[in-house]
């Protein structure tokens, strides 16, 4: 395990002052939310963070500090892949809302109707289990963390998803405990967070589509929103785009060896703040980005409402609701947190103001407080000041060509109209072969 001396405050300080690189896509820059994150990331130890928000269907909002390796010096930038943690779990749940949008599924279903051995609460036997509450964490299923523990591997899980499941909860498997792995209370009248529970619901979605659970997801909800750098497996991404993560220890930050889990629905996914502001965008907008939909409104409005009030109110479906502090005032927003072995995650959007925001980093601290001041600025944001996604802007194409022999035909904002060179406001090139350039030129202060 490699150690690395705190000097990374000071690096991160250094970097932020001599580079653009860190602000040259941010359409509305702040030095002082900058300084605040910077600040918060030394006081909660995150040696890196990327972080967006999205308005309207619009990013207005996007930059990133520190460091995805400390040994190497390589920065954390807008691309950089981080591990999501708990965060996954909105994207199992959205898998199976889409199969119960296709009539799949009921969400009050027993879930016995689709496993291939029984699944019971071992002092409840005769209670069913339903996907609602594998969804709102009321299904009396128990994370036995001695079991789980030996789920991990690296840098991917060895253990298939199906031979984790049946393992845990057959009462032929070899890690079933009745004792250890289930609550003795029946079903619907507890509320204990599980990660093991989703994983199942992740299990499920495979049996039900006859697809693998990764392909599921990559076939019906990255591919229709241009997720391009989202994979719940590390052999899925370019391995030079992901953080290293680390955890702080008696003054070192100490780098940990990629890793992955068997129960991997619940937490594995890595993603970057690109592809995430296209999954927030999609939900604010009914599920729809551009001419894409993963979801309808339908169905998102059953996830963010409160379904076991009097368990816990502030639980939708996997979405929660969190409390963000704002010019001396609260407001709850719908998302979900996220923390693992290095790694700490935010996402959190506000259906009302249509805003959108997310904080990835590769340390073990806290940023909500960065949360509450980004959500902050985004209420005094005006969303003409931001940029739309590249998913929306498909009708442009992008291409590398030499760059002799072609001449600039016009300048272009990002919905297609001609504009004059302008500073601090993405524009794209457009040259007589055809090809365009994205430029962004950062008026300093």
């Amino acid at each position: 395990m490699r150690i690395y001396k705190q000097t990374l405050f000071i690096s991160i300080l250094y970097l932020l002052h001599i580079g653009e690189i860190y602000t040259q896509n941010n359409p509305n820059p702040n030095q002082g939310l900058d300084a605040f994150i910077v600040n918060e990331m030394a006081e909660e130890r995150l040696p890196g963070a990327s972080t967006v928000i999205v308005k309207d269907g619009r990013i207005v909002w996007l930059s990133s500090y520190g460091f995805a390796d400390i040994a190497n010096e390589i920065a954390v930038s807008d691309t950089t892949i981080f591990l999501l943690a708990s965060i996954s779990k909105v994207f199992t749940a959205t898998a199976i809302m889409q199969l119960m949008e296709e009539g799949a599924i009921d969400l009050d279903e027993n879930v016995n109707d689709f496993l291939p051995w029984l699944l019971s609460i071992p002092q409840f036997p005769d209670a069913p289990i339903t996907f609602r509450q594998l969804m709102t964490h009321t299904s009396s299923i128990r994370d036995n963390d001695d079991v789980m523990d030996t789920y991990y591997d690296t840098p991917d899980p060895s253990m298939s998803l199906a031979e984790c499941m049946q393992r845990y909860f057959s009462t032929g498997g070899q890690d079933y405990d009745s004792g250890n792995n289930f609550y003795s209370s029946i079903p619907r009248s507890r509320f204990e967070y599980s990660n093991i529970a989703t994983a199942l619901n992740g299990y499920l979605v495979e049996l039900i589509s006859s697809t693998p659970f990764d392909e599921y997801c990559e076939d019906n909800i990255f591919n229709t929103l241009c997720m391009d750098n989202t994979s719940w497996f590390f052999r899925g991404l370019n391995p030079d785009q992901v953080a290293t993560p680390y955890q702080y220890s008696n003054g070192n930050y100490q780098a940990i060896e990629h890793y992955g889990f068997a129960d991997y629905p619940s937490g594995q996914l890595r993603s970057n703040v690109l592809d995430l502001a296209n999954f927030m965008t999609a939900y604010l907008n009914g599920g729809n980005l551009g001419n894409k939909s993963i979801l309808s409104m339908s169905s998102i409005n059953q996830m963010w409402t409160p379904q076991v009030p009097s368990l816990e109110p502030n639980q939708g479906l996997n979405w929660y609701q969190e409390e963000l502090y704002h010019n001396n005032s609260t407001s709850l927003l719908w998302g979900h947190a996220g923390g693992e072995s290095g790694a700490s995650t935010d996402m959190y959007l506000d259906p009302l103001n249509k805003i959108g925001i997310c904080v990835l980093t590769n340390g073990e601290g806290d940023a909500i407080e960065i949360c509450d001041k980004l959500y902050e600025y985004a209420l005094s944001l005006d969303p003409e000041s931001g940029f739309y996604p590249d998913c929306m802007t498909t009708s442009i194409i992008e291409r590398d060509l030499p760059t002799t022999e072609r001449k600039l035909v016009k300048i272009i904002d990002y919905l297609g109209r001609e504009v004059p060179i302008r500073t601090n406001t993405p524009l794209i090139k457009v040259f007589s072969d055809g090809s365009t350039e994205r430029i962004f030129i950062l008026n300093n202060p």
